[in-house]
C-alpha cells in the first residue's frame, strides 16, 4: 500500500512549489514532484513578477530571487519610433516589476516548500492519475506510485494531470518563441547591458500578429522572445516570423542572435489560455490545476508566473481550510473578468495595431496605466474603458 499523503502536487514551477509552500505551512503532509532529475533545472522564461502580487502571497523577498527590478518600458514600433516611459503608481513612485531567473526563481521556491515540511522528490515522469472515492493514486512511468487525498497539477500547459482527471481536455494555445542571450561588461557591475537602458523592458510591435516582441533584461543575460498571444491556428510560417520579429528587435538596438556552437538555443514554447468558464478542479475536489497548467496566463501581456503563484496559493488556501470545492470560483473571482478584458483588448489593439500604438501605447499615460496594474491599483477593465474613450476621442487630452 503507497504512503497516504494530504496532497501531491505534481510540478515544482512557480505554481506547484508556492501549492506546496503554503499547504505545508498550513500543516498538510505534501508531496512535490518534479520531472527534471534535480533542481535547479533550465527553464526559458521571460521572468517578470509584478511586486504587487505580495499582497496575496505572503514571504515573496525579492532579495532572495529577483536579478534586477524594472521600473520603465521602451516601446517602439517594427523597432522605430521608440519611446521610453516611467511605470508609476498612483502617487507618482515607481511601479517595480522583479525580473527572474526561472532556475534561481523556482529552486528558491521548492527550498521553501521543504522548509516548511514538502518532501520532493525529483526524477518523475508521471505518467497516471486515478481518482476515487478514498484518495488520489499518482502512478510514475517507472512504476513508483503515491497516494494522495488530493492532487495539485502543476505540471504546465502541456501536464498530464489535467487530461488525466478530466480537465483542459480542449485546450487552447499562442506561442512564443525565446532566448536567453548571455553577455559580459555590462553597467552597474555587470548587471545591466551596456547597450540598453538600465531598468528598462523593450517591447516591439507590428512585427507580430496577434502579439509582441521583447527583451527583457537579466543579471548578464538577455531573454528575448516573441509571441502570438492570443489563441489562432498557427500558419505553417509561424515559427519563423517569431524568429524575424527576434531578429529585427534586436537589430533596432544594434544587437544580433549569436551564431556558432556556443550559440544559446532559441526555444519554443505553448502560451495557454484560460476563458475563466473552464473549471479548474474536479466536481469531487480530488484534483486541482495551477498556474500554466490551468492556463491563467493573461492573454494581453502573455503574463504567467504571478497568476501560478497566486493559484498556487489560493489553492493551498482552499485545502487548508478544506474548501476545495471553493477553488474554481474563487479562481474565477480573482481572475476571469480581468482575463476576459485583457482578451477584448487585444483583439482591439491588433485589429488597428498602428493606431493603437500611436494613441495608447505611445502616450506616456499609457506606460503609467501598466504601472498602476503592475502595482494593483487599476483593473484591465479600467484600462478597457481608457481605450474605448481614447479611440472616441482620439484627439482629446490623454
Amino acid at each position: 500500500m503507497a504512503e497516504l499523503y494530504d496532497v501531491i502536487v505534481a510540478g515544482s514551477g512557480p505554481g506547484g512549489a508556492t501549492a506546496a509552500w503554503k499547504a505545508a505551512e498550513g500543516g498538510l503532509r505534501v508531496l512535490l514532484l518534479e520531472r527534471a532529475p534535480s533542481l535547479p533545472r533550465y527553464k526559458p522564461c521571460g521572468g517578470g513578477i509584478p511586486a504587487s502580487v505580495t499582497r496575496e502571497v505572503a514571504g515573496l523577498d525579492p532579495g532572495d530571487f529577483a536579478d534586477l527590478t524594472i521600473t520603465h518600458l521602451r516601446h517602439s514600433w517594427k523597432g522605430r519610433d521608440p519611446v521610453l516611459a516611467a511605470m508609476e503608481t498612483a502617487d507618482g513612485k515607481p511601479a517595480e516589476v522583479w525580473m527572474v531567473q526561472r532556475p534561481r526563481f523556482d529552486l528558491h521556491l521548492a527550498d521553501r516548500a521543504e522548509a516548511a515540511g514538502a518532501s520532493l522528490v525529483t526524477g518523475v515522469k508521471v505518467s497516471s492519475v486515478e481518482a476515487g472515492a478514498d484518495g488520489v493514486l499518482v502512478r510514475a512511468a517507472d512504476g513508483r506510485e503515491w497516494r494522495a487525498r488530493h492532487v495539485v497539477g502543476a505540471d504546465g500547459a502541456k501536464g498530464v494531470v489535467g487530461p488525466q482527471v478530466g480537465l483542459r481536455l480542449s485546450k487552447r494555445y499562442g506561442i512564443a518563441r525565446e532566448v536567453e542571450i548571455p553577455f559580459t561588461g555590462g553597467a552597474d557591475g555587470g548587471r545591466w547591458h551596456p547597450a540598453l537602458e538600465p531598468g528598462a523592458a523593450y517591447l516591439d510591435y507590428g512585427t507580430v500578429p496577434n502579439g509582441y516582441a521583447w527583451i527583457f533584461p537579466k543579471r548578464n543575460c538577455l531573454s528575448v522572445g516573441a509571441g502570438m498571444l492570443l489563441p489562432r491556428k498557427p500558419a505553417p510560417d509561424t515559427g519563423e516570423r517569431l524568429k524575424s520579429a527576434i531578429d529585427s528587435l534586436l537589430g533596432s538596438v544594434g544587437l544580433s542572435l549569436p551564431v556558432g556552437a556556443d550559440a544559446p538555443r532559441l526555444w519554443a514554447h505553448p502560451i495557454p489560455y484560460w476563458t475563466g468558464a473552464e473549471p479548474l478542479a474536479t466536481e469531487d475536489g480530488r484534483a486541482l490545476l495551477v498556474g500554466d497548467a490551468a492556463g491563467v496566463v493573461q492573454p494581453l501581456f502573455g503574463e504567467g508566473i504571478q497568476y501560478a503563484l497566486r493559484t498556487g496559493n489560493l489553492a493551498a488556501r482552499c485545502l487548508v481550510a478544506g474548501e476545495v470545492g471553493q477553488y474554481t470560483q474563487r479562481a474565477r473571482d480573482l481572475f476571469a473578468h480581468e482575463f476576459d478584458a485583457a482578451a477584448r483588448v487585444g483583439r482591439v489593439f491588433h485589429k488597428a495595431p498602428y493606431l493603437s500604438y500611436r494613441l495608447g501605447v505611445k502616450n506616456p499615460a499609457g506606460t503609467r496605466l501598466v504601472g498602476r496594474l503592475m502595482a494593483g491599483e487599476t483593473s484591465l477593465a479600467r484600462v478597457e474603458q481608457r481605450i474605448y474613450e481614447r479611440l472616441r476621442n482620439p484627439f482629446g487630452h490623454a
